[in-house]
């Protein structure tokens, strides 16, 4: 398990102002893991975005080039006439 406190109570009990450093030591991993899953959070949020932003780019290309094939069919009936 944990030996945190076994191994620094003794060390506050013989000094009280160690506890600040052990607080901040503790605080201080606590936040960096924290950021450690948050910055995994958003990274695969980001890589999601990215996905959907290239399918999107797909769709627009192909409505494009349908929209383009209409408009030349639609000329070539007009040149017809």
């Amino acid at each position: 398990g944990d030996s945190w406190g076994a191994c620094t109570i003794p060390i506050i009990n013989e000094a009280p102002g160690t506890y600040i450093i052990f607080a901040l030591a503790l605080v201080t991993v606590q936040l960096g893991f924290t950021n450690l899953v948050l910055a995994v959070i958003v990274d695969k949020a980001s890589e999601a975005r990215d996905g959907s932003k290239a399918e999107q780019t797909v769709i627009k290309q192909v409505e494009m080039r349908d929209a383009l094939l209409e408009w030349s069919e639609t000329m070539r009936s007009l040149d017809l006439d």
